[in-house]
């Protein structure tokens, strides 16, 4: 759980700093999911960075397609471990959403809001107080591992 919570921890702090630049730009960021391989005899991980592309004019896309998408993508390369930051937008205003999940169990999840002033970001304190073991929630990510933890439990 340790090595999931750096994992997500300092992908976090990238994903916050894509935004402020974003902003400051006029512009928007994707969701991005981040992938992990763990390879024996390596001594790091590999990591594989990719945008979600969101079609113009959806303005964001439904947790099920997303979740569709990302469970079609880790069947497909099976990581260790994935993780997800996107934002979304509440009755409050902006948020950063990211989700954490490895192939053992472990799950995390982490909101935290945001303003924009004049192309400045200005970020909340996390809801919380930070990273959080879910519970019962559903997550986005689940899904990309749900066969394999069935497969694992038989």
């Amino acid at each position: 759980m340790e090595r999931v919570l750096g994992f997500a921890t300092r992908f976090l702090e990238e994903v916050r700093g894509d935004i402020e630049r974003a902003r400051m730009e006029g512009s928007d960021t994707p969701p991005r999911l981040r992938c992990i391989h763990e390879r024996a005899g390596h001594a790091t991980p590999e990591f594989r960075t990719l945008n979600i592309p969101v079609p113009s004019g959806l303005g964001g896309l439904s947790p099920d397609v997303l979740s569709g998408i990302i469970s079609r993508y880790a069947e497909q390369k099976r990581p260790d471990c994935l993780l997800l930051a996107l934002e979304a937008e509440t009755d409050d205003g902006m948020v950063l959403i990211a989700e954490s999940r490895c192939k053992y169990g472990t799950r995390m999840f982490w909101m935290q809001p945001y303003t924009v002033t004049d192309r400045h970001v200005a970020w909340g304190e996390p809801v919380s107080g930070g990273w959080r073991d879910p519970g019962a929630e559903e997550m986005i990510l689940d899904a990309g591992f749900a066969g394999r933890l069935a497969a694992a439990t038989r």
